[in-house]
């Protein structure tokens, strides 16, 4: 039995559960099922973002959801399609690597928190097991890619330099990014009005982000209506840390422009509109030593990536895959 034993990095986005359907098949390839909880369980953060953008699910969010659920089908169909053909080399990954990846995740998502990934996974419907298989999938395709397409022209100082340009800002340190903004919060249950319903309360939310975004002047509209923390001072959050924020909601904020006004956004409590005022990123990586090895290293990785991307037109050429959802 051969082992591949190149870790490689994984691209982790915390998530945000949906309802998971009964057990269905989604697609299948070269008879391998790929199951629509599969799907969801993939799904479950581009769900939970777009379910907090769009507050009334109307077309730009079913057309986003529908993009986002051909990408996620379009990926799974991919990696059965390299798993299959790795079947034959009878290639796996150890067991302790798997583990080591699992508690990095656990580390970088959730502070190392055991209780918060187990509710993470409970929130998703899957058992620590299957996020370790599929953990162990991921790894296994991105290392099969590595070995298999390494014999690439080595990446030049211009390429690592231009690299590293490009990549720099998402390199930065995030835990250090600050916000400064605006916020009116329209409570889902406004316990000075009982009766009036969750719908109301989402059409007076629409009704003030109409007004601000026409020009009204967004401090007093928030002194005005505003349940949220410093309502008084017109619903201003001053130089804000990004951890000190939900993690989609700074995602949503952290990826507006300045001036930005946007919403209502959902939660599970309310409705809020937000105008970014001041966005400052944390200080961006250094060019050292082993920044340049990273970003080599990269640079490499998408050489093959070229090769990689006939390799699977080809196996999809004489794959037989059937697509049902």
């Amino acid at each position: 039995m051969k082992f591949l034993l190149f870790a490689t990095t994984i691209l982790i986005t915390p998530l945000t559960a949906a309802p998971v359907p009964l057990l269905r098949t989604a697609a299948t390839v070269n008879g391998k099922m790929i199951s629509t909880r599969e799907v969801q369980q993939q799904l479950a953060p581009t769900i939970g973002m777009l379910m907090a953008k769009y507050p009334r699910r109307g077309e730009k969010f079913k057309k986003a959801l529908t993009e986002a659920h051909k990408e996620v089908l379009d990926q799974l169909i991919e990696h059965k399609l390299v798993l299959s053909n790795l079947e034959e080399k009878k290639l796996q990954i150890p067991e302790y690597i798997v583990k080591q990846e699992v508690e990095r995740f656990i580390r970088i998502n959730f502070k190392g928190s055991q209780e918060e990934f187990r509710n993470y996974l409970k929130a998703s419907s899957m058992t620590r097991r299957e996020f370790e298989r599929s953990q162990q999938e991921k790894i296994l395709v991105q290392s099969f890619k590595r070995e298999q397409f390494k014999d690439v022209a080595p990446a030049t100082d211009a390429e690592i330099r231009k690299r590293f340009g490009e990549r720099a800002a998402d390199l930065r340190d995030r835990t250090k990014d600050r916000i400064t903004f605006r916020k009116i919060y329209i409570p889902a249950i406004d316990k000075d009005n009982p009766v009036a319903t969750q719908e109301e309360q989402l059409t007076l939310a629409e009704k003030l982000a109409v007004q601000v975004k026409g020009g009204a002047d967004f401090s007093s509209i928030a002194k005005s209506h505003s349940s949220g923390a410093f309502a008084d001072k017109g619903g201003l959050w001053e130089d804000t840390l990004r951890s000190d924020l939900e993690i989609g909601f700074a995602d949503i904020l952290f990826d507006t422009s300045e001036g930005t006004i946007v919403g209502p956004l959902k939660d599970r409590l309310g409705f809020t509109i937000v105008k970014v005022v001041k966005i400052t990123q944390g200080a961006l990586p250094t060019f050292d030593t082993e920044m340049r090895e990273r970003m080599r290293t990269e640079v490499e990785i998408e050489k093959r990536s070229g090769r990689y991307d006939e390799w699977i037109k080809m196996l999809k050429r004489t794959a037989i895959i059937r697509r049902n959802a």
